[in-house]
């Protein structure tokens, strides 16, 4: 262990040497992101908009400048025609700087951003359960649901926020599994996958690639 250890930051500085030689660079509080839209995750991880935001209209043809107005939106396609754009096909969007994911009932901002995000976000559903006992229910009821997911950045990959993804994903630093591994089953709560969620993001820096806007 003393042998990794010392091989550690020796390693992780060739690596942002490496990633600095690339054009990436460490994403930090106020990092400027492109403002847009992101077809799929890829574009957001290049920091990239599939659809820059200078490219989408509202119903009247005008600029947009708040994709969080509810508008309908539009843009140009390959010909040249503005057509609209689908939401259900949007993977998220950058606006005033700030990175929202589609999920759940909507658009929710990452309230956590690093190599492994936080997304805290609602979702509905039909309760049929008491469906169907007497002729005075009314039909399913409508419930709302809190949920928590983390964003994998290396594989774009949307997981649950529980103590079984969390193993797996903490797999990839031997001294955090380690500890993690020391902690009994009964004592990995919310508190401890948060704890552990803010380590391994402090450990592994995350990168974006340096693009012009």
């Amino acid at each position: 262990m003393r042998c990794f250890s010392a091989i550690a930051p020796l390693t992780l500085a060739f690596a942002l040497h490496a990633q600095q030689d690339t054009g990436l660079v460490r994403y930090r509080g106020g990092f400027d992101f492109n403002e847009g839209i992101y077809l799929r995750f890829e574009a957001f991880r290049d920091n990239a908009p599939t659809i820059p935001q200078k490219e989408l209209t509202d119903a009247q043809g005008r600029p947009v400048t708040d994709l969080m107005r509810g508008d309908k939106l539009f843009h140009p396609d390959s010909t040249g025609v503005r057509v609209p754009l689908p939401l259900d096909q949007v993977w998220g969007l950058c606006n005033n700087n700030v990175i929202y994911l589609r999920a759940g009932d909507g658009f929710y901002r990452i309230g956590m951003m690093g190599s492994l995000c936080h997304v805290l976000y609602e979702s509905s559903y039909q309760d049929f359960s008491n469906y169907g006992y007497g002729y005075m229910m009314g039909g399913p009821v409508t419930r709302t649901v809190q949920e928590q997911r983390i964003l994998d950045m290396e594989s774009g990959a949307f997981l649950s926020l529980n103590a079984a993804t969390m193993e797996q994903l903490l797999k990839r630093d031997e001294v955090l599994y380690e500890e993690w591994s020391a902690i009994p089953v009964k004592k990995r709560k919310e508190e401890v996958l948060f704890l552990f969620l803010r380590r391994y993001n402090d450990r592994h820096p995350l990168f974006f690639p340096v693009t012009g806007s």
